[in-house]
């Protein structure tokens, strides 16, 4: 659509243009998260200018940054726009009138073994929602890739997203029967060096193996800990590969509780080192941008997912807790296997 043939825009949509503007740094991101030319976006702003008779952006070497008033206004605007979602929410459709498309950034892991198994009953509930996966164990930009919400590990760094804590993630160091009748056991945590384990080729940091020193007991409420920085005998950027390399007795391999809980279970795996392993350090969050008021699509999913966690773990920072078989068959009942791939 040309310049001309857009039509002139209501003082609302002035104020989405403007905030779109101020949260992009540049007339040219924010047409192109409105799907709007870049001429259009500037001539909107500028008409915004003159009937607020104040200019609100300095244009300086083709960059823009806001004024005094430009930052006064801004603040203004966006109780408006939140005003007007607050309205808007108030009067939320019923659970079956929940729409669109909902775009959710997680790694494959979770999103084969934690949300996969759940999404019938999600849909049910709201059967003219659809779902779109963005896998990737990045945070990935949520503008850009069009995310609503990011499901990942460790504590939220990003000023701009709001992250609520799900539940601990617990980590299972594991070996199968064939890997173990070829090259051993490890008894301590040290041997660990002087086997063939399987690391991550990203997140690097879960290569850094955390236990305690010397095998937990009840009074070692502060048990003083070490980290085994493992050398990857074979490394993969998806942990589901990992555990595929593992069941095929390649290595040693330390994977979320939720991942091969069922494989201990089953026998495919044998939990390793379960007298030393602590809690672990990361926590899975779930991320969505800030604003008094989500779009329903996302507060379902919101509410959906604090329902299932809260049933399900009970006590998401609880104390530590040993990995054996007998707490691996808790876990397979906590988190049920998905279908074959």
């Amino acid at each position: 659509m040309d310049d001309a043939s857009q039509p002139r825009l209501d003082k609302f949509t002035e104020l989405t243009v403007f905030l779109c503007v101020v949260e992009e740094g540049s007339f040219s991101a924010a047409a192109r998260r409105l799907e709007r030319s870049p001429s259009s976006i500037s001539k909107s702003i500028s008409r915004l200018e003159a009937r607020l008779q104040v200019r609100l952006f300095d244009r300086i070497a083709g960059s823009i940054r806001l004024t005094q008033e430009g930052h006064r206004f801004r603040h203004a605007a966006q109780q408006v726009v939140d005003a007007m979602a607050d309205a808007e929410n108030a009067v939320s459709p019923a659970d079956e009138d929940v729409a669109g498309v909902l775009h959710i950034h997680t790694s494959l892991t979770f999103a084969k073994y934690q949300l996969a198994p759940l999404l019938p009953d999600f849909l049910q509930r709201h059967p003219r929602l659809r779902i779109k996966f963005i896998i990737g164990t990045d945070r990935g930009d949520f503008l850009k890739k069009g995310i609503d919400v990011a499901i990942h590990s460790g504590n939220p760094t990003e000023l701009s997203l709001i992250g609520k804590p799900l539940f601990l993630r617990r980590w299972i160091v594991a070996a199968a029967p064939a890997y173990l009748e070829a090259y051993g056991r490890p008894g301590h945590p040290d041997d660990l060096r002087d086997h063939r384990c399987l690391g991550f080729t990203i997140r690097t940091q879960w290569n850094a193996w955390t236990f305690l020193e010397r095998p937990a007991g009840p009074e070692d409420v502060m048990a003083a800990t070490k980290t085994i920085n493992v050398q990857g005998y074979i490394g993969a950027d998806q942990g589901e590969l990992l555990r595929s390399l593992a069941l095929q007795g390649l290595g040693i391999v330390r994977l979320a509780e939720f991942h091969i809980g069922a494989d201990v279970v089953a026998g495919r795996l044998v939990p390793l080192l379960s007298e030393y392993m602590v809690t672990a350090a990361d926590t899975m969050y779930v991320l969505y941008p800030p604003g008094r008021a989500p779009a329903p699509r996302v507060k379902a999913f919101l509410r959906f997912l604090d329902e299932h966690f809260t049933a399900t773990h009970g006590e998401p920072c609880g104390p530590p807790a040993q990995v054996t078989r007998q707490t691996a068959v808790r876990t397979a009942a906590r988190f049920p296997q998905p279908p074959p791939a």
